[in-house]
C-alpha cells in the first residue's frame, strides 16, 4: 500500500519537539494544557493539520523570527478527528514554534487520558492515566498521531500536592506553586506519539538496579509495596538478559512498572513507564497462585521486550504492527524461559500461542499478518491472534529454520541499523538475510502476504509416498475446492521417526511432491518436531491408528503429543478425519503427566462438548472424561508433595477444575469440603486450588454456596482473588443466579475491564450461553459506549456469547442483530463468530451419530 491511499496528516509540517504542560483535576474528571510545538515548515502554508480528538483548542499561534501570528480559524473534524489551524498569511519555510492551549475530559473509557478510580478506605479517589496506543495521544494533546512521525517530549505536570506524577523520564525539579505541585520530566528520546506516558495518583513502590545500572520501579497501590517484589525481580534480571541478547543497551535511565486498577489491556509498552493492570504484575507472597506468577513473569518480558523492538526501533506504519506484536509474544518466551527454564515455557508456548493462532487462522475471515490498514478506525481489529500468535509462531519458526544464533545476530543487526527510526517487515527480513545467508524474504513473504495456513496431508501411494498442501479451514473443503485454491507455502518441513536421533529437516514448495520416509514409512511417522511449523498434518488412517502407542509410551516429546491431538480434533472438526478416531486417539493420554499437554487436550474436549446435545450424549461424554482425567489427577492428589515443581501444580488446579466440572462425585465432594473448611480458616486453602474449589462449589451449591463466593469477591483487595470468585459465580447452574452473575457484571462492583470476563464465564456454562447473549442484546447501547470504539474488548465480549452456538437459526439471528447494531470496531470479530457457528452446526450435523456410537461402545467401560 502507498502512502497516498492511508489516511495521514499532510507533510508540510512536522514536529521535532513537544513542550507539554498538562493539569489534571482529579475531582472534575477534566484537564486543561498548553504545549509549544518545535516544528519544521517543508513547504510554505497557511494552514497546519494534526490530530486532535475529544478536545476543545481554545487559540492556537505561529512563532517565526520573532514574529507571532495567532490563528484566524480554528477547525476540528471529529469524524477525521483532526484540527485545522488556519493562518492569516503563509507560514515559510524553516523552523517555527506552534503554540496552543486546550482542554479535555477525563474520560471513562481507558483510552486517552483517562480516569481510573480506586478507594482509600470508604472513600472513592481518582488517579489519571494515560493509554494512547494506537491512535488516542490525540486525546490528551493536539499532536501529529502517527508512528513514522516521531519527536521529543518535554512533559510538565501540574498535580495536587498530595498526588504522585510519573512520566517516561525522572523528573528533573519539582516545585510547589499556587496550591499545586508543578513536575517537570527530563526530555525523551525521539520516539513516536502513542509511547508517550504520564499518570498522576497515588503509589508505593519497591526499586532496585540492573547490572548495568539501570534503577527500575515497581509502583504498587499505596501499602501493597510487597506484592511488587516478585515483578521487580521479574524486570531487572529480564532488562540485563534483552541488553546482552540483542547487544544494544537500553537507553532510558529509568524503568517504571506501574500497576493501574482499570487498564483495557494486560499493559502497555511507553518507553520507560509501562502501565499494567493489576492481576499482571502484582504478586501477593501468600495469595497469589503459581499461574499468577508465570502470566506476570510473561506480560512483563512482552513489555520490556518492546522496549526495543517497537520503542527504539518502530513499525513504520500500523500494517507492520506484528512486528512489534508478534516479535514480543515470540522473545517474552525466550526471556522467561532464561529466567525459569523448569517451567518449560516453550511447550506451553504451543498451547497459548501456536494452538490459538491455528485457530483463529483456519477461518475465512481472517487476515494476513502484513494486513493493509488505511484508515486509523481499522487499527484496533488487529490487535488480535493473527498479530500477535501466529506473528510469534512464524518467528519461532524462522528462528528454528535459521539456527538461533544467526538469527540473533541478525536481530541485533535490525536494531542497530534501524535505531531511533521506523522499519518494515522487509526491513528485518533483510537483516536477517544478510546474518544467516539464507533467502528469508522469499520464504517468508508466503507467510505474512497471505491469508492461512497450509495442511499438509502425507498420502500414501502404492508402495510410496507424497506430500500435499493445500490450505486448511475450519469449515473443510473438498478436493475440487482444494484444487482451485491457488495459496502455497514455502513450508519447512521435519520428519520424525523411531530409532532416528536427529529429524530431518526440507523446504517443500510444491503442491504435491514425492516424500521419501524413514523406513519407508515401516513404524510410525511424525511430521513437524516439535511443532515449530506453522502447519497441520493429516496422516493416512492407520498412521493415526499407530500414534496410539507412540503417546502411551511417551516415545515423542511433549510438544509432539499436545500437535498430534490437536491436528486430530481440527481435523475431526474440519471433515478430514472421522471424530471417533480423535477420541479414540485422546484415551490413550490417561497416563499424560505434562501440563500443558493436558491443557490443550483440555481445551479441545470443552470445545467438543459445547456441541453435545444434553441427553444422552452429553452424559456418556461426561463418563468418558473422568475416566481419562481421573488417573493422573488421583495421582497427584488434592496435597501438594515436597519439592513439587511449578508444572505439577498448574496441573492439579487443571485437572481438579475438569474432572469436578464433568461431575466426579468425589472430586466435587472433596472440593466442597475445603471449601467449607476454607470459610472458617482462608488460609487452609492454598491460592492454586481456589479457583477449582470455588467453581465447583458455586456449580454444585445452592444460593448460599453462590453468596459464599460472592462474599469472597466482595470483600477481598487483592484483584486476582477477586477475579477468581468472579470467574467462579458464572458455573451456577441456576438460570436465577446466572442472571444475578450478569446484572453484577454491569455494577459498580465489577470495573469495566472485568465485565467481559463476567459475562465470558456465563456464556462458557452450558446453561449460560443464551442468557448471556440475551443480555448482551439488551445493553447493547452501555456495552456500545464503553468499548465500541475501542475494539478488542468489545470483540472479546461478542466472541465469548456467540461463537458457541450450534445452530444455523443463532447464526442467522446474530447475524440480523449486528446488521441492525453495526460494531465497526468489531466487524471481523462478528463475521468470525457467525462462521464457527456455521462450523458447529455443520460438525454436529456430520458427526454427532458417531461420537454417540464411539461413546456407547468406549465410555462405560471406561468408568
Amino acid at each position: 500500500m502507498t502512502e497516498t491511499e492511508r489516511t495521514l496528516l499532510p507533510r508540510d509540517v512536522r514536529p521535532k519537539k513537544y513542550r507539554l504542560t498538562l493539569s489534571p483535576d482529579l475531582s472534575q474528571y477534566v484537564f486543561t494544557g498548553h504545549e509549544e510545538i518545535h516544528i519544521e515548515i517543508l513547504e510554505p502554508t497557511s494552514r497546519i493539520v494534526l490530530h486532535a480528538a475529544e478536545l476543545r483548542v481554545e487559540s492556537a499561534e505561529v512563532r517565526k523570527n520573532g514574529a507571532v501570528m495567532e490563528a484566524a480559524r480554528i477547525l476540528l473534524d471529529e469524524k477525521k478527528e483532526t484540527v485545522q489551524l488556519e493562518f492569516p498569511r503563509i507560514v515559510p519555510l524553516g523552523p517555527a514554534e506552534l503554540r496552543l492551549t486546550f482542554s479535555g475530559k477525563l474520560n471513562d473509557q481507558m483510552r486517552g487520558f483517562y480516569r481510573s478510580l480506586y478507594a482509600v478506605q470508604e472513600e472513592t479517589r481518582a488517579m489519571a492515566v494515560t493509554q494512547f496506543e494506537a491512535t488516542d495521544a490525540r486525546r490528551a494533546f493536539p499532536c501529529w498521531d502517527e508512528p513514522a512521525i516521531k519527536a521529543t517530549f518535554e512533559v510538565t505536570l501540574e498535580i495536587p500536592p498530595d498526588r504522585l506524577a510519573i512520566s517516561n523520564m525522572p523528573p528533573l525539579e519539582s516545585a510547589t506553586h499556587a496550591g499545586k505541585k508543578i513536575v517537570r520530566f527530563a526530555e525523551t528520546p525521539i520516539m513516536s506519539t502513542y509511547l508517550l506516558a504520564f499518570i498522576v495518583g497515588e503509589f508505593d513502590f519497591v526499586e532496585g538496579k540492573t547490572k548495568e545500572g539501570i534503577q527500575v520501579r515497581v509502583y504498587t497501590p499505596v501499602k501493597k509495596k510487597e506484592q511488587g517484589l516478585f515483578a521487580l525481580d521479574v524486570a531487572i534480571r529480564t532488562l540485563s538478559f534483552f541488553q546482552d541478547y540483542f547487544e544494544v543497551p537500553y537507553p532510558l535511565p529509568k524503568m517504571d512498572l506501574i500497576a493501574i486498577p482499570d487498564f483495557a489491556a494486560g499493559a502497555m509498552e511507553n518507553w520507560g513507564a509501562v502501565t499494567y493492570r493489576e492481576t499482571a504484575i502484582l504478586v501477593d507472597p501468600e495469595q497469589s497462585s503459581q499461574a499468577t506468577r508465570q502470566r506476570v513473569a510473561v506480560v512483563i518480558a512482552h513489555e520490556l521486550a518492546h522496549q526495543w523492538f517497537g520503542n527504539l526501533v518502530t513499525m513504520e506504519w500500523w500494517t507492520h504492527l506484528w512486528l512489534n506484536e508478534g516479535f514480543a509474544s515470540w522473545i517474552e518466551y525466550l526471556a522467561v524461559d532464561h529466567l525459569f527454564p523448569e517451567w518449560d515455557i516453550w511447550t506451553q508456548f504451543v498451547y497459548s500461542d501456536f494452538s490459538r493462532a491455528l485457530g483463529q487462522d483456519s477461518l475465512e475471515n481472517t487476515h494476513p499478518i502484513e494486513v493493509e490498514v488505511k484508515d486509523p478506525n481499522e487499527i484496533g481489529e488487529i490487535f488480535d491472534a493473527i498479530s500477535y500468535s501466529k506473528g510469534a509462531s512464524i518467528i519461532r519458526m524462522l528462528e528454528a529454520f535459521l539456527g538461533a544464533e544467526p538469527f540473533r545476530r541478525g536481530l541485533s543487526r535490525y536494531l542497530k541499523r534501524h535505531q531511533y527510526g521506523n522499519a518494515t517487515t522487509e526491513d528485518l527480513w533483510h537483516a536477517l538475510a544478510e546474518a544467516s545467508g539464507k533467502p528469508v524474504k522469499e520464504m517468508m513473504d508466503t507467510w505474512t502476504k497471505q491469508s492461512g495456513y497450509p495442511l499438509l496431508s502425507l498420502e500414501e501411494e502404492g508402495r510410496s509416498f507424497s506430500l500435499r498442501q493445500s490450505r486448511f479451514f475450519l469449515a473443510g473443503r473438498t478436493r475440487e475446492e482444494e484444487e482451485r485454491d491457488l495459496a502455497q507455502w514455502s513450508v519447512p518441513v521435519g520428519v520424525l521417526a523411531p530409532r532416528q536421533p536427529e529429524p530431518s529437516f526440507f523446504i517443500f514448495r510444491e503442491r504435491k511432491a514425492p516424500i521419501d520416509l524413514p523406513g519407508n514409512g515401516k513404524g510410525w511417522i511424525k511430521l513437524n518436531p516439535k511443532q515449530t511449523g506453522f502447519y497441520r498434518v493429516n496422516y493416512p488412517l492407520k498412521f493415526w491408528g499407530s500414534f496410539g502407542k507412540v503417546i502411551q509410551s511417551k516415545a515423542v516429546f511433549a510438544p509432539d503429543r499436545l500437535g498430534l491431538e490437536n491436528d486430530a480434533f481440527a481435523l475431526a472438526r474440519a471433515g478430514f478425519l472421522p471424530a471417533s478416531q480423535a477420541l479414540t486417539l485422546a484415551s490413550t493420554y490417561s497416563d499424560e503427566s505434562d501440563y500443558t499437554v493436558w491443557a490443550d487436550l483440555a481445551t479441545n474436549l470443552s470445545e467438543l462438548t459445547m456441541i453435545l446435545p444434553e441427553e444422552p450424549v452429553y452424559r456418556s461424554f461426561r463418563l468418558f472424561a473422568c475416566s481419562l482425567y481421573r488417573p493422573t489427577a488421583r495421582r497427584l492428589s488434592w496435597e501438594a508433595q515436597p519439592g513439587e515443581g511449578h508444572l505439577a501444580i498448574l496441573l492439579r488446579s487443571l485437572l481438579l477444575a475438569e474432572l469436578g466440572g464433568y461431575g466426579d462425585e468425589a472430586t466435587i465432594a472433596e472440593a466442597r469440603r475445603r471449601f467449607a473448611r476454607f470459610l472458617k480458616n482462608p488460609r487452609d486453602l492454598r491460592p492454586d486450588l481456589r479457583f477449582p474449589v470455588y467453581r465447583l462449589e458455586v456449580e454444585n451449591g445452592d444460593e448460599e454456596s453462590y453468596e459464599a463466593v460472592l462474599d469472597i469477591f466482595r470483600k477481598s483487595d487483592l484483584h486476582e482473588e477477586k477475579m477468581r470468585a468472579l470467574r467462579a459465580l458464572g458455573f451456577s447452574q441456576q438460570p436465577k443466579l446466572l442472571q444475578r452473575t450478569l446484572e453484577l457484571s454491569l455494577s459498580p462492583e465489577v470495573r469495566p475491564q472485568d465485565t467481559p470476563l463476567a459475562i465470558g464465564s456465563v456464556a462458557w456454562n452450558r446453561r449460560g450461553r443464551e442468557p448471556a447473549w440475551k443480555f448482551l442484546q439488551s445493553h447493547w447501547e452501555e456495552f456500545n459506549r464503553r468499548y465500541g470504539r475501542g475494539g478488542f474488548l468489545l470483540a472479546r465480549l461478542i466472541s465469548s456469547t456467540t461463537s458457541d452456538f450450534i445452530s444455523e437459526e443463532k447464526a442467522a439471528e446474530v447475524e440480523e442483530f449486528f446488521r441492525a447494531h453495526p460494531a465497526p470496531a468489531a466487524e471481523r470479530t462478528i463475521r468470525q463468530s457467525i462462521e464457527r457457528i456455521h462450523s458447529n452446526a455443520a460438525w454436529l450435523k456430520r458427526d454427532l451419530k458417531s461420537i454417540e456410537e464411539w461413546l456407547a461402545d468406549n465410555a462405560g467401560s471406561r468408568t
